[in-house]
């Protein structure tokens, strides 16, 4: 027998943030009424004949034509305001008439456009909504650079040479050659995960139970674990990230070592370093990473670790860490050393060795990389004489290093 599924799919509206759109659209209109209001002052001396009058009047229509479309662009899911919200509330009611029934006329109702192929449907609010749910939960999601792209494989460069500018006199020989910059190109791919809630038909048909968000919560939580596991520890097989802790750590400095290499700082001592060792060491973590880069940075480790750190004191019995809140609240509620604390508990234990802590500015030194688009297929035959649906639901997502000189590491060991 064929088996017959209900697909749908939640992709974001298009590749550009919506953000981004209505600034460049309010430079745009910027510069407009800027050229427009230096060409009346220049004409104000004069006589306007009837041709001059008619073409101010087009050019003061098209200004306000572009407002409105301004306003039209403001009002969308992703910028906010009341029309958003009314928005998600269609959208968030299709995917639980969607899940209840198979029925595809409401997301039809709530769609701005649908696949040329047929059976993908685009609900930019709630794909909107999962990623948000998703940098919630997932510490790298949080900390790093998140790029959406359409395709299978995001492209950019990166510049890994040092300066080669150099003094000459008047009439001195020009050197002939001087260093250059040297261009890394690197490529990020995605790989596809999946989850496969389920429950019975009867719960599917409850009307008490809010199903869309069980679906984006369960999801949510799904995904974040395995791709959180992911972007610390990931082999970067098949488009698969690969894993921030993954990539060599040397004891060299910036500039002599090679793209795709971070460097690490010993903490003094080969596995169980004093108060004293800590200090010092999160000390010269802190300052060898360049100052460009501790604008925004932050640490990464587990919680093991960070009750370690918590307890560091100096002579005076003054702990290192300074309290910002309260800590029943949030134990991370505060700062070590002005910055910020952030908790994976894929980050390894304190240990002979390991790496047990990264600082530094993970927006610049981590990239991950989203496809558009939520798939979903509602499958009522596998499980049929259970009486169970199955929603196969699939994402594509990867991942891997930025630029190696933003993050630094601290390794147990005494060199």
């Amino acid at each position: 027998m064929t088996k017959h599924h209900s697909i749908l799919e939640f992709k974001s509206d298009g590749d550009t943030d919506p953000i981004e759109v209505v600034t460049k659209a309010l430079d745009d209109l910027s510069k407009t009424m800027d050229e427009r209001l230096k060409k009346l002052e220049a004409k104000s001396d004069d006589k306007k004949g009837d041709k001059d009058k008619k073409d101010d009047d087009i050019d003061v229509k098209a200004m306000s034509d572009r407002l409105a479309e301004l306003e039209k662009k403001a009002n969308r899911p992703a910028g906010g305001g009341k029309a958003g919200d009314e928005q998600k509330d269609l959208e968030t009611k299709a995917l639980a008439s969607f899940i209840r029934t198979g029925s595809d006329v409401e997301v039809k109702a709530a769609t701005s456009s649908s696949d040329p192929e047929g059976g993908y449907f685009i609900l930019p609010t709630v794909d909107y909504s999962i990623r948000n749910m998703l940098k919630d939960i997932s510490p790298l999601r949080q900390l790093a650079e998140t790029v959406s792209i359409s395709g299978n494989t995001y492209e950019r460069f990166y510049s890994t040479a040092a300066s080669g500018a150099q003094w000459v006199g008047e009439t001195q020989a020009r050197p002939q050659d001087t260093a250059r910059p040297q261009l890394t190109k690197h490529s990020y791919g995605v790989a596809e995960m999946y989850a496969a809630p389920a429950a019975s038909r009867t719960l599917f048909d409850d009307a008490s139970i809010d199903i869309a968000s069980w679906f984006n919560t369960w999801t949510v939580n799904d995904f974040a674990v395995t791709e959180g596991a992911s972007f610390l520890n990931g082999d970067g097989v098949n488009g698969r990230p690969r894993g921030l802790a993954t990539y060599p750590r040397v004891a060299t400095a910036d500039a002599t070592r090679a793209w795709g290499e971070m460097q690490y700082l010993p903490a003094g001592h080969a596995s169980a370093p004093t108060d004293d060792n800590w200090a010092k060491a999160l000390v010269q973590t802190v300052l060898t990473l360049h100052p460009n880069y501790r604008s925004g940075a932050a640490w990464l480790m587990n919680n093991a670790t960070l009750i370690r750190v918590r307890q560091i004191q100096d002579s005076n019995k003054r702990f290192m860490w300074s309290d910002h809140g309260n800590l029943s609240e949030s134990p991370e509620a505060g700062t070590l050393l002005g910055y910020p604390v952030h908790v994976d508990n894929n980050m390894p234990d304190i240990g002979a060795d390991k790496f047990p802590i990264a600082f530094g500015n993970f927006k610049q030194g981590y990239v991950i990389v989203d496809r558009h688009g939520i798939r979903i297929i509602r499958d009522e035959i596998s499980k049929k004489t259970e009486g169970v649906i199955v929603l196969d639901t699939y994402r594509r997502v990867g991942g891997g290093l930025g630029d190696s000189n933003a993050i630094k590491w601290l390794k147990v060991a005494t060199s």
